[in-house]
């Protein structure tokens, strides 16, 4: 018999972080807890995390979304048949804490030799929208630390500006040095941007995620057909859940790259289907966390290792919280790791 239980946290950033959306000062994740009565010790646990104004499960209804998804859980004593396609960060909760389960309630969800630590995944450093003298900051701390790609928030602040703070690294590091990615997400219209994908030409770009809002197909088609700087898709990944779907927006869009965010998209399973896509694509991708705890990035962070990938990865916000999690995965001189002698480490949340 299984009993299903969940926990509300609240997690306050360090600093704002600013993005063309607006400034984040918290985000909440629900924690959703699984044990099996008849092995006492058995547990799993899952991470619905939850980005405001982002998330397709950022609605009134989601606690009460939660609320009958663990009574059907108990209900069946195992996963539930309900169709979560709409709640993709619920989905990929029950889908962590039953992947836990299966693997011994331990926080190892895939392991590999990631899991062994022999194996590590390669990081870019993450820069918040600020103003851009702190911007340069942020910057120069994160190639102290060892990151070797960095990658900027854009499209909050005068273009020029922008420009101009990627103007002063391309200055100081050529792009075998240092690698920029730039995430806009969506902040142009489809004018604007291919301006700014112009502008941007001469600097070496590695690329830019998702520089006009989703759902415009043929326009964001006709950037990454005119673009000099490669593009990635985003956003646009969210809400297409079939395969055909999948196969048909890669087809015509045709992108450089794919960011994927299992949370958002629907857990490791939707995950596996978009890299599927990507592969029978020829499309390169990599993983980007949606802002999870240590719970939620332990497992996107295993997930990702399982997969081969050897893109760097987007796996570095788990600082960013003035509280969060004691967990195995380490962020060291631009690589994420996992440290076999170190647990997840629940008690403050149980």
């Amino acid at each position: 018999m299984l009993t299903a239980n969940y926990k509300l946290i609240r997690f306050r950033f360090k600093k704002p972080a600013g993005t063309s959306r607006g400034e984040l000062r918290e985000k909440v994740s629900y924690f959703i807890f699984l044990r099996d009565t008849e092995q006492p010790g058995l547990n799993g646990t899952g991470e619905c995390s939850i980005i405001p104004g982002l998330s397709p499960d950022d609605r009134p209804d989601l606690e009460k979304r939660i609320h009958d998804v663990c009574r059907e859980v108990e209900r069946l004593s195992a996963e539930p048949h309900s169709d979560l396609s709409d709640w993709p960060a619920v989905q990929t909760a029950i889908n962590m804490a039953f992947t836990d389960l299966k693997n011994g309630g331990k926080g190892v969800y895939f392991p590999s030799s990631f899991t062994e630590g022999k194996t590590v995944l390669r990081n870019h450093g993450l820069i918040w929208m600020s103003p851009p003298g702190e911007m340069l900051k942020q910057i120069e701390q994160k190639l102290l630390s060892g990151h070797h790609t960095i990658k900027m928030k854009i499209g909050a602040w005068p273009m020029s500006e922008e420009l101009a703070v990627i103007k002063t690294i391309r200055r100081e590091f050529r792009p075998e040095e240092v690698s920029i990615r730039l995430d806009a997400n969506g902040a142009y219209s489809p004018r604007e941007a291919l301006n700014m994908l112009n502008r941007l030409a001469e600097y070496e770009i590695h690329s830019v995620e998702q520089p006009i809002q989703k759902g415009q197909h043929e326009a964001m088609a006709a950037l990454c057909a005119d673009s000099p700087v490669a593009i990635a898709l985003d956003e646009e990944l969210i809400g297409v859940t079939f395969p055909d779907s999948r196969r048909n927006l890669l087809s015509l869009i045709k992108p450089a790259f794919l960011v994927l965010k299992p949370s958002l998209l629907g857990g490791f399973s939707a995950a596996n289907d978009w890299v599927e896509a990507a592969g029978a694509a020829g499309i390169p991708w990599w993983t980007n966390s949606a802002l999870e705890s240590a719970i939620g990035l332990n497992a996107l962070a295993q997930w990702t290792a399982s997969t081969g990938n050897s893109q760097v990865q987007g796996l570095g916000t788990g600082d960013l919280f003035t509280f969060n999690i004691p967990s195995p995965v380490e962020t060291i001189h631009g690589v994420v790791r996992y440290n076999p002698e170190k647990t997840l480490d629940l008690t403050s949340l149980i």
